[in-house]
């Protein structure tokens, strides 16, 4: 069989994604679509080999590019690295296998599960101030009090049944466990990201981890997206020696902003956790955070504190809800954030397709030519008290004290 490398992606061909609710994916870029409701109980495999995704399979490999994956294609065509390169980037790595694996191919079906990105469900000890009881069951205590909340009934008018589906997102469901065995019991396994929720509270996943053979271990790489709330050195020490272990650190900023935008959160503790594992494993952990309107005066202290401990930075840009956006912040406020922000160096991580990941002047230039919605604003003021209602945490005009001469509800 021939590949055209032009179109060639090794996603619908060898990984796995599932979402909360454990409907499944190729790539975390392509949306989901009515044929993947069904897939909640289907095996990596089971998955990987629907009519759809042979079929996805068969027009790439004839050069044709797919509507599904048209993020990756809109990327290349600005010349930049997409998430199709760094998938396939990293496939190679692995030697010349590629090219023999095809040349005595003779379908488009696959035998083999080599990258996996696995949410655990919305279990989580943090309620912040982005997210939904889709992300956190810590939100879902929360909001099934609250629904009468015109913010809660914007999602349970679209689907009366949201909050049961939220409730069946833990990670002790069935399918999510025997989905969980197919996936770390597959041989060819190469690949594991882990977020969730949060991660480091799945004490079945993580024994599994534990228990996989040394000789397996150090060919796997096992990526982690956690909030910072466990040990990262205990936990390391505990995993072993997996080929390479990448800590993702989700946070919105250092000190009370940290506190206030993902709430349950103790800065000092993170800080602590993220220094000392920098200090014993040195360049494994990756900084992430978003673009938003609650925490967009927290950025440059965040930027500053990065640069001072030499770590990787990430940042994404929020887009829902749209009140949550930087639509929602004054001109008069981000002109504020954007003189502070100019001077500063880059420390953002480059090339990592998968998050989107804005450099210096992509940052600066978005904030500049974004539009203000008021609209937005005082739908986010609201939104603000909603957050607070209920929770031991102070005003948000005491943490961010630049946004007094425009709160206006």
């Amino acid at each position: 069989m021939k590949i055209n490398q032009d179109t060639f992606c090794g996603a619908p061909w060898f990984q796995i994604r599932n979402r909360q609710d454990m409907t499944k994916s190729m790539c975390c870029l392509v949306e989901r679509t009515q044929t993947d409701l069904d897939t909640e109980a289907m095996s990596p495999l089971e998955y990987l080999n629907t009519s759809k995704l042979q079929k996805m399979r068969r027009d790439m490999a004839n050069g044709v590019k797919v509507p599904e994956c048209n993020i990756c294609w809109n990327v290349e065509k600005h010349k930049d690295f997409s998430y199709r390169m760094q998938i396939n980037s990293s496939l190679e790595g692995n030697g010349k296998w590629l090219d023999t694996y095809f040349k005595n191919k003779k379908d488009y079906k696959t035998n083999m599960v080599m990258m996996a990105d696995i949410k655990i469900g919305n279990t989580c000890n943090f309620s912040c101030v982005m997210c939904n009881p889709s992300d956190s069951s810590m939100i879902y205590n929360e909001w099934v009090k609250q629904k009468d909340s015109p913010f809660v009934k914007e999602y349970t008018e679209k689907d009366p049944d949201y909050f049961e589906k939220a409730k069946r997102q833990g990670f002790k469901q069935v399918n999510y466990r025997e989905y969980i065995e197919s996936v770390i019991e597959n041989k060819h396994i190469k690949y594991i990201k882990l977020l969730g929720g949060e991660p480091l509270l799945d004490q079945k996943l993580l024994n599994m981890l534990y228990s996989i053979p040394e000789e397996r271990k150090n060919k796997i790489e096992l990526q982690i997206v956690t909030n910072g709330s466990h040990n990262l050195v205990e936990q390391k020490l505990k995993l072993g020696n997996f080929r390479r272990i990448q800590w993702n650190i989700s946070i919105e900023g250092i000190d009370s902003t940290q506190e206030y935008a993902r709430y349950g959160a103790n800065w000092s503790t993170i800080e602590k956790h993220i220094l000392e594992y920098e200090k014993a494993y040195p360049k494994n952990i990756t900084i992430l955070t978003c673009l938003q309107a609650t925490t967009i005066t927290g950025l440059p202290a965040l930027i500053e504190w990065t640069k001072k401990h030499s770590l990787a930075l990430t940042i994404n840009l929020l887009w829902q809800p749209d009140y949550l956006s930087i639509k929602a912040v004054p001109k008069e406020l981000k002109t504020l954030v954007l003189e502070i922000l100019k001077p500063l160096k880059n420390y953002f991580v480059s090339k990592n397709a998968e998050y989107e990941t804005c450099d210096m002047a992509t940052l600066l230039s978005y904030i500049k030519d974004s539009t203000y919605d008021k609209k937005l604003h005082h739908k986010f003021m609201q939104y603000i008290a909603f957050y607070e209602k209920g929770k031991i945490i102070p005003n948000f005009l005491d943490v961010f004290k630049q946004w007094r001469p425009y709160y206006e509800v």
